[in-house]
């Protein structure tokens, strides 16, 4: 038997973020056994693999793969370790597949916590617009040809996507296989399709995240995506040096899962970027798994 919690992180409202089972002590599970979690539950899962002192190490899959990093299920584990008082001092290092990022809280039982995410890299912008818009069901003009389409990695890479209005961004349709083949080919794990929301505020965002074979089509809230989407943001203002953002972003309200992300990406004194995401994770209940139920023999999963 194994103790999955269930969590839902980023929620903009009672019925709105996104869920994330949750095991506290996978030590003793196999990377094939955390896949068919996932499978289970078909989410995006965490396991907490050790813990030393305010040193996390956590794993993540999806249905059809292990992930290098998912900040809502980062954000999950440690508000729960926190709770219990496994982690205390309102910080700590989480070690995954992606490198070591830091995380703070406040309170024991934390209200928000926030993950920082590693430099961004930045990959050639694409002249791909007629094609993505095709392969995200839109006309062509829901993209505008000054529109920078552009590759960030700041833990996962994600293919940032401008369109003209929240309206284009509710409007997609995409055709996934096309989509998947046309993310791939820049080397990205999906496509975070974004615009201004409509109260005017630019500091309000609206957004849709497409992952790349996850096993489901569409994320409610994407936590790497929103802080490649705060660094991509404050990487078009680098004269003389990179600009600081903060921007809040809706996501998940075309899924019925309406979720409320802040990202920020603050710019040194040298111009790099650190971007980070601050969210609140709810935990909504908790089985009791009988790992003798779960499909046996799969494969080891990649890695992306």
């Amino acid at each position: 038997m194994v103790q999955v919690q269930q969590w839902r992180v980023f929620p903009d409202g009672t019925a709105g973020g996104n869920p994330c089972p949750l095991v506290t002590d996978a030590r003793d599970l196999t990377a094939g056994q955390m896949r068919a979690i996932a499978a289970r539950y078909g989410h995006e899962s965490a396991f907490v693999t050790a813990v030393t002192g305010s040193a996390v190490t956590l794993r993540y899959f999806v249905p059809r793969h292990e992930m290098r990093m998912c900040v809502h299920a980062t954000i999950a584990a440690v508000t729960a370790l926190a709770s219990s008082g496994v982690l205390t001092g309102g910080g700590a290092s989480v070690s995954t597949a992606s490198g070591e990022h830091r995380v703070s809280w406040t309170g024991a039982g934390p209200a928000a916590v926030t993950v920082e995410q590693l430099p961004p890299r930045f990959g050639a912008p694409a002249p791909v617009h007629a094609e993505l818009a095709a392969a995200l069901g839109l006309p062509p003009a829901a993209i505008s040809p000054a529109a920078v389409i552009q590759p960030v990695n700041v833990s996962r890479a994600k293919l940032i996507v401008p369109v003209r209005s929240a309206g284009a961004v509710h409007a997609a349709q995409p055709d996934y296989p096309a989509l998947w083949r046309l993310c791939s080919a820049l080397d990205t794990t999906g496509a975070y399709v974004f615009a201004g929301h409509p109260d005017g505020d630019p500091g309000h965002l609206v957004a849709r995240q497409f992952p790349v074979d996850a096993g489901y089509p569409e994320d409610p809230a994407t936590g790497v995506a929103a802080a490649a989407l705060a660094a991509y943001l404050a990487s078009q203002h680098q004269h003389p040096r990179p600009a600081s953002v903060r921007v809040s972003i809706d996501q998940g309200d075309a899924m019925g899962q309406p979720s409320r992300l802040h990202a920020a990406a603050l710019s040194g004194p040298d111009g790099v970027i650190q971007p980070s995401v601050t969210g609140q994770a709810i935990r909504t209940g908790q089985d009791e798994l009988d790992l003798s139920t779960l499909p046996a023999g799969l494969a080891e999963p990649g890695l992306r």
